[in-house]
């Protein structure tokens, strides 16, 4: 797990789908994908960087989490002031939760992710090429 549960967290089970990765993800304490953790790894890679990228280009105010089918339900805006990111999130028909977090904080738990991420696509990808 990257980051923390009661700010913002990612949560990987590498070992649950050999053709997925199932990622938890965790803002304010709510677990905001409960009902789909299985993300498509070159799509989780690109949106990840997406969002570092946003970060980089020190975008103030967007819309967070847009990251498929997995988030679908989950609506999440983030505001980066400074060294400080505000995440205000509402699942869809659920609880609305916000949470400020430090920027540091926020940018590690995406890179290390990213990292992960990538890591298990290569594999997976490497895999599939020496089956075939």
């Amino acid at each position: 797990m990257f980051g923390s549960r009661a700010e913002f967290a990612l949560e990987f089970h590498v070992e649950r789908d050999p053709g997925l990765l199932c990622v938890d993800i965790f803002v304010g304490g709510l677990h905001v994908n409960s009902w789909d953790n299985a993300f498509y790894p070159p799509l989780l890679v690109k949106k990840i960087k997406d969002e570092l990228g946003r970060l980089a280009d020190g975008a103030t105010g967007y819309q967070f989490l847009e990251w498929g089918e997995c988030t679908d339900e989950v609506l999440v805006f983030a505001e980066a002031t400074g060294d400080r990111v505000h995440l205000d999130c509402r699942v869809h028909d659920g609880p609305r939760v916000a949470v400020d977090l430090s920027r540091t904080a926020f940018v590690e738990t995406l890179r290390r992710s990213l990292e992960i991420a990538e890591r298990e696509w290569a594999t997976r990808l490497a895999a599939i090429k020496a089956r075939n």
